[in-house]
């Protein structure tokens, strides 16, 4: 994965990794939820400005539990 400027990013709502200059790297979407406002959004409600994005990475596997039998 590339860091891919934030024009390309998607506005669907879809969560992914974003940059800001002089922040760290950051969990964002686009938000529409106000008809007064619309915007990119990450989980502190501070209304970053990201410059580049690139996709979440795929969670990491875990090994099946174990039965509950045993």
């Amino acid at each position: 994965m590339e860091w891919q400027d934030i024009a390309t990013a998607p506005k669907d709502g879809t969560r992914f990794l974003a940059y800001q200059k002089g922040d760290p790297v950051q969990e964002c979407w686009w938000c529409e939820d106000f008809p007064e406002w619309s915007g990119w959004q990450n989980d502190w409600d501070s209304e970053p400005d990201p410059t580049h994005w690139m996709p979440l990475p795929a969670p990491p596997s875990l090994p099946p539990p174990p039965p509950p039998w045993g």
